[in-house]
Parts: structure tokens; sequence; C-alpha cells
């Protein structure tokens, strides 16, 4: 049998107990890694004590039913009163196969699907626990219709430093043009606009050269767009002397096992793939995964980011992003908020990004303006400049640079990056604002020199009046500036502002 971390009895005994207290359905949330496997089987476990309990684990893989079929057994799980199938046979044999007393559904943010709906509300009376790393869709659907509780384990921050995840170092460069990124039907991006964005970049070079110089000899993971990219990749490596393979859901099983037997003996170096080493695939451990297929999918970028992180004693993660995919999501241990709410509206927020400085921001933002010939137009709320008017006027097309080289990223840098691209005056929080006004001086994104002194101005006019004394208090902790030298700044503004009414804006300058 299993011996549970404390962590994971915690998931186990607050899942129970909120079934216990009559919730119907409760979804476990715990980061790639965490041991969710292990987490399942205890609860299986424990659901058939009683006599006459039964338990239904659905997944949507076939390639998963012999995983946890194999960590059933390991936890003495009684296989007679278990039925382990994928989503598609079990809807198929509904009227056939044994009532549950209990279904466990794995990566459970595909729940919506109407496959999924149509097992649930055949077993409407049966409780349902659910498991995903990551409660999110591209669509912005929550999972609130499927589950009416959530249990979250601990963060990837806590994981590592209490060593049940290994530490990472995290390498990019962004060898594509992101302008030229288009969404599909699916919600991510299309293949084809993936092609285009690589243009004539020579990414398959860089990738072995940055292998070379930040995983050279150790094994790794590649993640593409396409079959044909991926196999490109691998055969690029092999042209370098790397022993590389590319492996797909259409590789004959054999051979797919023969593959993954010489990656675990350390015959093969490289393995290349498009999402089959993804959720919650069995593959060798290895500590090095590279990022070739850019993606509007919080969902693949965990999985596929956080692949390596298998915790071994000394062993440090290497994840080589060559798409910036971090600039949509951060890090793995960046801090994330999980609800069973809608993350947004059904419709997509429209994002534009100004031509000169870059910044990012709602389309809504944009400031209408009549420029002198009385056209109308848009100006950039950030470096107010002017709206290109049509695509002749547009700036040249973006060279790739492919003699940069990759840096690194850490958690701080994605959070200040973030907070530099958004508009200070939106913001209703004193601390962001602060945040918001520090990031853009200190990445030069615009012309700040006292953000500080900017937050007071921005928030007195928001609030139309003076600042709480709880709000300075927050911005004394977040500034690291003393309360009392806080205290006279904020009066010394408040003597010289003017504060902005309803038709005419003051500037003030500081």
């Amino acid at each position: 049998m299993y011996k549970l971390h404390d962590y994971q009895t915690k998931l186990v005994n607050q899942a129970r107990q909120k079934l216990s207290s009559g919730k119907k359905s409760v979804l476990i949330v715990s980061p790639a890694g965490s041991g969710k496997s292990v987490v399942i089987a205890e609860i299986a476990r424990l659901a058939l004590i009683k006599p006459h309990g039964q338990v239904m684990f659905m997944v949507h893989r076939k390639e998963l039913v012999e995983q946890i079929t194999q960590s059933f057994k390991a936890n003495e799980v009684d296989l007679s009163r278990c039925t382990i199938m994928t989503v598609g046979k079990i809807a198929h044999r509904l009227d056939k196969l044994l009532k549950p007393t209990l279904i466990i559904t794995d990566e459970s943010h595909h729940s919506l699907a109407k496959t999924y709906k149509k097992i649930y509300d055949y077993y409407s009376d049966v409780p349902k626990l659910g498991f995903t790393a990551s409660p999110w869709r591209l669509s912005g659907k929550g999972l609130g219709d499927v589950y009416e509780s959530m249990v979250e384990g601990p963060t990837v921050e806590w994981l590592i430093d209490n060593h049940f995840l290994a530490p990472y170092k995290y390498k990019s460069i962004t060898l594509i043009d992101p302008k030229k990124l288009k969404k599909s039907s699916s919600g991510d991006y299309s293949n084809k606009s993936i092609e285009d964005s690589m243009g004539t970049a020579s990414i398959f070079g860089d990738v072995v050269k940055n292998y070379r110089k930040f995983a050279d000899g150790q094994q790794a993971i590649v993640y593409a767009h396409s079959i044909e990219f991926s196999k490109q990749v691998a055969e690029k490596f092999n042209m370098n002397g790397i022993l590389a393979e590319h492996v797909d859901s259409n590789t004959p099983k054999a051979q797919r096992e023969t593959i993954m037997g010489d990656f675990k003996s350390g015959k093969i170096k490289i393995i290349c793939n498009v999402d089959l080493i993804s959720e919650g695939f069995n593959v060798p451990d290895c500590g090095v995964v590279i990022l070739m297929r850019p993606t509007k999918s919080l969902v693949i970028d965990i999985q596929q980011s956080m692949r390596g992180m298998r915790y071994k004693p000394g062993k440090v993660s290497t994840i080589i992003d060559m798409v910036g995919n971090y600039l949509e999501f951060g890090v793995p241990d960046t801090d994330r908020e999980w609800s069973l709410d809608d993350w947004k509206n059904q419709s997509e927020v429209k994002i534009s990004v100004c031509e000169f400085c870059f910044a990012t921001f709602e389309t809504k933002e944009w400031i209408k303006v009549v420029d002198e010939n009385g056209s109308a137009r848009r100006k950039c709320p950030f470096c107010g400049k002017l709206a290109l008017l049509n695509v002749r006027d547009a700036p040249k097309e973006k060279e790739i640079d492919t003699s940069a080289e990759l840096v690194d990223i850490n958690k701080k840098q994605v959070e200040q990056m973030k907070f530099a691209n958004r508009n200070p005056y939106k913001s209703k929080s004193i601390t962001n604002i602060f945040k918001i006004l520090k990031s853009q001086k200190d990445l030069g994104t615009r012309e700040i020199r006292y953000p500080l002194q900017r937050t007071l101005h921005i928030r007195m006019d928001q609030l139309h009046g003076r600042i709480p004394m709880n709000e300075l208090e927050k911005l004394s902790d977040v500034s690291g500036t003393p309360m009392n030298s806080l205290s006279r700044t904020y009066h010394a503004a408040f003597d010289k502002h003017e504060f902005k009414n309803e038709r005419d804006g003051i500037t003030i300058r500081f």
C-alpha cells in the first residue's frame, strides 16, 4: 500500500469530508507532479471499505487506463469492484455496467464535454470526485456546472520548497513573431499561424544550440505544434549526432513502447512529440523540457512546462522556452487563483497592442480623439501616440534576432512584466497602482520618475478626495516606505493636488 505524504492525506480527508457533509460533487485541484495517482488510489480504496461500494474511474485516453489500474493494484484496491474505462466506453455501456457508489474523473477540466455530461446525468444521484491540476478551459467556462465544491492542494512554490517537486531553471527567448499568431475555432493557435509566426527563423538550429548550451547530454522532451514539425526537430538533433525520436498518438503501440524503453535506458536522448506526453502519459523521468509550441491554453502550458519537475534529490529541472509562453502564463510557481466560476465572459476579451510602445491592453481602452484633419482616430492610453491608419503606415515586419541569447526567467520578473503592461488608471487597488507604475519605471516601458507620488495622485482622483489610512498603510508596506515618511509625502501631494472634474482632465506634473 502507498504511504501518503501529509499534504496528500489532507487532500483525501478534505474531499471525503465535503462528501460526508452533503456535497454531491467535489473537485480536487493539485499541481502537476504532486502525486495525483496516489491520492486517487487511496480515495478508491477507502470508498470500497463499505461492503456495497463500487467505484467508477473515468479517463479520456486509453493509455491512462493501464496506469491507474497499476496504481490501484499497488494500493490494494479491490479491482473486482472497480470500473476503469475511457469516457467513450462508459458512455456506450451505461445500461450494462454496475451502478457505482462513487464516480472519479481524471483530468476533470474536460468534464463539460457532452460525453461526460451524458454519464453524469445518467448517474445523477451518484457522488462525483474530479481531479485536475488546472480547472481552466480555453472557452472561459468554469466547472461550476459539474462541481459544487472545490478542494485545493498545496502550491507549486510550497511543493518545491518542501522537496516534493524539483526546482527549475527557466530559459527563454521568443524566436517567433507573436503578432502572426491567430486562434482557430478551438480557441488555441492554429498550426498555420504558428508556422507563419516562425517564418524563416533558424529555430531548428537554435533548439540544438540551446540544448547543448543549457542541457548538453541530458535527456529532454520536446513539445511541438505539429507532427511534421516534431519530425523535423528530431531530424535536426539526429543530424547533429544527438539521438532523437518522434512519437505521436498514431505511433504503433509496440514501436512506442520500444522508444520509451530506449529513452528510459538512456539510449535515446531526445523525444519529440505533439500532445502525447502531456495529460498523465507515463514517460520515464527526465529533467529537461523544450517548449516549441506557442499556446493559449494554460492547461497545456502547465502540463508541458512542469513535465520535468518530478522530484529527485539534487535534481534541477531545465525548461527551455523557445516561443515565449511565459509571457502569457508566467512560470511554474506563478501564483494562481483557482475558481469554479467562469474566468471571463464567453466572448473573448479583445486585446490591442500599440505599434509604437508595444503596450498590451483591452481594445476598449483606446482613447478616441479627432486629428487635425477632422478624422476619428485612436490614441494609445500609455504612450499617447495615434494608432496607425493603415497597413502602409505600419512599422516594418518584426525581424527575429536569431543571434539573441536565452535569458533566465523567474517568478518576480514575470509578475513585473505583467504589471508593466497594465494601465494604472484602471486599477482600484492602491497597491496594484504602485506596482504597475514601479514596474513601468524599472522596465522603462513608460517615463515614470516618481511612482509613489503618482500613485497618490491617481488614487486621490479615483476617490475624489482623501485616501483612507488603511490604504496608506498598505502602500507603505508594498513600497517599503516608512509610514511617517509616506504621511509627509501624502500631505504634500494632497495640498497641491487639483482634482479632476467630470469634464476636464488636469495634468499633474511631479
